[in-house]
């Protein structure tokens, strides 16, 4: 079913509606004059940097209010012709310089004069210039709400994916990687706002809105090729973006050809090379808990000795896992991980000349993970950007970007069956069938040998990714502008999995029948909008306007085949299988909007912002069609006040900001559903809903920003957001025929403490030093929810009261007075173990409780047991909190979210080198290791090793199968997740004198050389790999999956 929302005609009354008044009103107040209509004259001059007295090129130098201009040339000369004759300021602007406005100048009709500009380097983030949730290009301290970013100079160390590159240096931004070469990153803004819905922000990329409806699109994102990048953190400022901005807005910008001097043709060659390898470790037992003579053999009861196969267990009061193995011991983490080689090579030429500048990219990135030879990664990309100006008053724009990338693919038990290998068994011994690794070590036979399964499996994940957008800006008048942008977005993603018949499964110990499968996923989207925007001055007022509209189209197509029981080995093709099974679905999504602004500015001191926007989307119930969202803001520049008297203090602004987003629903959320069956039968799913609202944001910030001498900056915001129409799906009685519906029912609420501070601590000819500090905290909560509560994700639980990121499960007993009733009649039977958890141990022959170390008896100690009430309790054992049913009790454990987290980076320039360095931690918050808990199980994990105990303290391994608990989510598992990084290190050279000498013959300008290391050191008491775990940024469980790892790296920059 498709649906759009209105006709064009509708589209254009509703515009007419909201906005054609407003920019009326400009225009009526506005002399309409065209550009060659007065008399002009011509500004003519050079730009130098204030503090070195070079000349810099690539300034946009353009007069106040008329919208004509120039670019410095490489001598950081321009000129600027048809300038209305009058008086006239200037204004320059340039990435990493402070924004220049000078002294009004009278400029002759028909005449000349000079004007020199002298900029000041950007020591400060909050000093640059903003684009992002703005309609014109705005000063960072004009700005009244919050607007990260980050520029290529705070990129010293490329980040792997390109949503990585703030982490640690933005505050309030949460990041969660994903260990796989090749996969994408979970981000998080502030705190999050759905319940079930995701929490990742819109991505924007050069106009391109990144489609959202598969996983790990960022994947395909080049880092690279990153000029800036600004993160809108949330609805307060991202109102703008509407029914998709809830959760916030990161718009990143590429290289193009304005980064060179006019006239200049530069040539860029990188090469990076090193090699991954794995940061943490796991605790792997290396005992034994079986019968063995004084040899370390294996015996039987008899005492005879046997092989591996026959062995038996110790009488369970001496099961201690401390007997050595006679066989040689393996670590399988060392066996099945091995360090990889990484490269990624580049090579961009950039040409500007007066009218039209263009950037050429291409980037190889090759990486091999730390799996053993499995999981290779190679991505290959091109991108090609074009700015071009026929007319002064007309430019054009265009981008373009196209990545392919094959990966190879682990399968998903793959950590899974690594932690269920015996000490004693080799991996890496050959199979009897001629596979490289045998197919089970362990003759007990726990689980498969990964290698061997990665091995024979061949899974081949191939995508690509063509995105494209064109612009255009029309200036007829110098108070009026219309802008254009058409951006498209294709993804094109495969996965084709063959297992040959007669290989090794589970389930066909002596080879299997065969498997293929092939998946393959196209999206397209189409995103268009066109605006007037009007700027005039009125004296010391400056007002601007903004009046847009918008469609967008997205069309997914997802089809998936697969066959079994091959008719020949070796043959690839679903014509070769017996039995098949095929899906296919297809999804249209069609919406439209339009959005008007009006702020204005007194004197640059008082600051105020307006935008109302209305959404029209398929993706909304047949009722709700459309939903309007609104920001309001304003910002007072105390500091600019004629009676400040604190003159090293450049910058003191208040600013406060109120808006709305929304979270849109899903495909299939307001439809009727059905499930087919293979014989051809259909059974009812989900019960449509016309009702159906996107999920509603309204976000207040408060903050201060504040410059000190040019060198210190503060930035302070507070931010609370409540979000309304949460989308769950509810259980319906039987009588309606489905089984659930969603509906909007619940309302999260969170807020967000969060801090900048940016310092240039020493600023001289051959040595600069500039430091950075962010912090953040963030709760949240579910304050409404209706309907009855539910576990989610294992250890998830949503219910009102009930933070998102909280985990519930059971809890052993910590305190008698948490005994069933029927048992705390007998309390004096229990009591407290070494770990802090309550036990029975009973009563010796005089009353008084048994000692919980007295455990090693053959009557009376571990392995035996009694009933209290309705009540089993093993000796020594742990015991599991009860309700008031009987039935184990469900409660808060634990929080994924931390108390707060900060970020330092340093970067230190001295002569020829320059140093940087990010670290990073989360200090608390919790993590459910669930890989520790299943290496319970078996008794795999380095935990239940008793070796180097008293003997009074070892446990059998019953006890910590006990704490197993059926792999139940407790909170024994529960660990503290803090940590220290060292994320990011980078040591570079520049050639200079006579060493820069040798390659200049062959037209080199300039030469650097760095050692680069990314997640060099972790500090944590995480059991783990890795304490950054989960597979979203809510529910911070490791389950199994791809490890972080280290990357240490050599690196060349060549350019000519």
């Amino acid at each position: 079913m498709v649906y759009t929302p209105h006709d064009a005609r509708t589209r254009l009354t509703a515009l007419a509606r909201l906005g054609v008044p407003l920019v009326a009103t400009l225009l009526l107040l506005t002399p309409i004059t065209p550009l060659a209509a007065q008399g002009t004259g011509r500004i003519t001059g050079t730009v130098t940097d204030s503090s070195t007295g070079r000349v810099v090129s690539d300034v946009q130098v353009t007069v106040a209010g008329v919208r004509v201009g120039a670019t410095t040339d490489s001598r950081g000369r321009y000129a600027i012709v048809g300038v209305p004759a009058g008086p006239r300021r200037l204004e320059a602007r340039r990435i990493g310089y402070v924004p220049f406005s000078g002294r009004t100048v009278d400029v002759p009709a028909g005449g000349a004069i000079t004007v020199d500009i002298q900029l000041r380097e950007v020591a400060l983030t909050l000093q640059a210039v903003v684009t992002t949730g703005l309609v014109d290009p705005t000063s960072g301290t004009r700005v009244p709400f919050t607007v990260g970013r980050l520029e290529a100079t705070n990129m010293a160390v490329p980040a792997t994916n390109a949503l990585e590159a703030f982490q640690g240096k933005v505050a309030g931004v949460t990041v969660v990687p994903m260990g796989q070469p090749g996969s994408g990153t979970n981000i998080q803004l502030r705190s999050p706002t759905s319940i079930n819905k995701g929490n990742s922000p819109l991505v924007v990329v050069d106009g391109v809105i990144q489609s959202q409806a598969f996983t790990g699109s960022s994947a395909d994102l080049e880092s690279m090729d990153i000029e800036s990048i600004e993160v809108v953190k949330g609805a307060a400022a991202a109102s703008m973006y509407g029914s998709r901005a809830a959760s916030g807005v990161i718009q990143i910008r590429t290289r193009r050809g304005t980064g060179i001097g006019t006239g200049t043709t530069r040539w860029s060659l990188r090469s990076e090379m090193g090699v991954n390898s794995l940061g943490g470790k796991l605790g792997w037992a290396r005992k034994h808990h079986y019968q063995t003579n004084a040899n370390g053999e294996y015996i039987n009861a008899s005492g005879v000795v046997v092989p591996r196969a026959q062995r038996i267990a110790r009488p369970a009061y001496q099961r201690f896992q401390d007997v050595t193995y006679a066989d040689k011991v393996y670590d399988p983490v060392e066996m099945f991980f091995d360090p990889g080689q990484f490269s990624k090579n580049a090579i961009s030429i950039a040409q500007n000349n007066l009218r039209t500048n263009w950037f050429l990219s291409f980037v190889n990135s090759s990486e091999d993970g730390v799996v053993l030879g499995k999981g290779r990664f190679n991505q290959n990309d091109v991108r090609f950007n074009l700015d071009h100006q026929p007319l002064d008053n007309l430019k054009f724009s265009f981008s373009a970007y196209h990545s392919r990338s094959a990966r190879q693919e682990l399968y998903d038990d793959t950590f899974f069956d690594l932690i269920n290998q015996a000490p004693d068994a080799n991996l890496l011994t050959p199979d009897a069938d001629g596979t490289p690794y045998i197919y089970q070590p362990d003759i007990e036979g726990r689980e498969e040998n990964p290698l061997y399964v990665l091995s024979t499996e061949d899974r081949q994940r191939n995508r690509a990714r063509t995105q494209g957008s064109v612009g255009s800006r029309y200036t007829p008048f110098t108070w009026l502008t219309f802008d254009a942008n058409v951006s498209y977005d294709r993804s094109d993603r495969r996965l084709n999995y063959f297992l040959d018949q007669g290989k090794k499964t589970e389930g066909y110990a002596l080879g299997g029948l065969g498997e293929i499968s092939q998946f393959a996923g196209t999206t397209n989207t189409i995103n268009a909008e066109a605006s007037a925007n009007v700027l005039r001055k009125f004296g010391e007022i400056t007002m601007r306007s903004t009046a847009r509209a918008l469609l967008e189209s997205e069309k997914n197509e997802l089809t998936t085949a697969r066959g079994q029981d091959f008719a020949v080995p070796a043959v690839r093709s679903l014509d070769n299988t017996k039995t098949r099974f095929v899906e296919s679905s297809v999804e249209q999504v069609k919406a439209s909007g339009y959005f008007v602004t009006l702020g204005g500015d007194y004197a640059g001191k008082y600051i105020a912002d307006g935008l109302v926007r209305r959404d029209g989307s398929s993706l909304f119930g047949a009722n709700e069609r459309w939903n309007t969202y609104y920001r309001v803001s304003g910002a007072w520049r105390v500091a600019q006040e004629s009676w400040w008297k604190w003159g090293s203090i450049n910058e003191f602004k208040l600013r406060a900001s109120q808006g709305t987003a929304g979270g849109r629903p899903g495909f299939n959320d307001q439809y009727e559903t059905y499930t087919f069956s293979t014989a051809g039968g259909v059974s009812k799913q989900n019960l449509g809903n016309k009702n159906l609202r996107p999920e509603h944001s309204t976000e207040t910030e408060l903050g201060i920003d504040a410059i000190v001498k040019d060198r210190y900056s503060v930035q302070l915001s507070y931010a609370k957001v409540k979000t309304i129409d949460q989308l769950i799906q509810i259980p319906l009685a039987g009588f309606f025929g489905y089984g659930q519906q969603w509906q909007n029912a619940g309302t999260v609420e969170g807020n967000t403490i969060e801090g900048t501070l940016e310092a240039q601590l020493i600023k001289r000819p051959t040595l600069s030093w500039k430091a950075g500090l962010v912090a953040d905290r963030s709760r949240n909560k579910v304050t409404e929810f209706d309907r009855s509560c539910f576990s989610t994700q294992v250890i998830g639980y949503r219910c009102a009261g009930v933070g998102l990121s909280e985990m519930y499960g059971f809890q052993f007993l910590h305190d008698k007075k948490y005994l069933p009733a029927d048992a705390q009649l007998r309390e004096n039977e229990f009591v407290m173990n070494d770990e802090g958890l309550l036990v029975w141990v009973g009563l010796d022959a005089s009353g008084a409780p048994n000692q919980y170390t007295k455990g090693e008896v053959a009557t009376g100690g571990w392995g035996t047991s009694t009933t209290i009430g309705t009540g089993s309790y093993g000796w020594g054992m742990p015991i599991v909190r009860k309700d008031a049913t009987g039935s184990s009790a469900v409660i808060r454990i634990g929080d994924g979210t931390p108390k707060f987290k900060w970020g330092i980076t340093n970067s230190v320039s001295w002569r020829n080198f320059d140093v940087f360095a990010l670290i990073d931690a989360a200090v608390g918050g919790q993590v459910y290791n669930r890989i520790n808990q299943r290496m319970y199980q078996w008794a795999k994990s380095r935990d239940v090793d008793q070796t180097g105990k008293p003997q009074e303290l070892k446990k059998p391994i019953e006890y910590y199968i006990a704490l197993y608990a059926a792999n139940d989510p407790t909170d024994y598992f529960v660990e503290d997740a803090g940590y220290v990084k060292l994320r990011e290190v980078s040591l570079k050279y520049r050639l200079t004198g006579r060493m820069l000498g040798y390659v200049q013959p062959f037209g080199a300008q300039g030469v650097a050389i760095s050692v680069i290391g990314r997640n060099l050191y972790t500090s944590t008491k995480y059991k783990g790999y890795d304490p950054e775990v989960g597979t979203n940024t809510l529910t911070r469980i490791d389950a199994f999956e791809y490890p972080r790892y280290r990357t240490i790296t050599g690196s060349i920059d060549i350019t000519f």
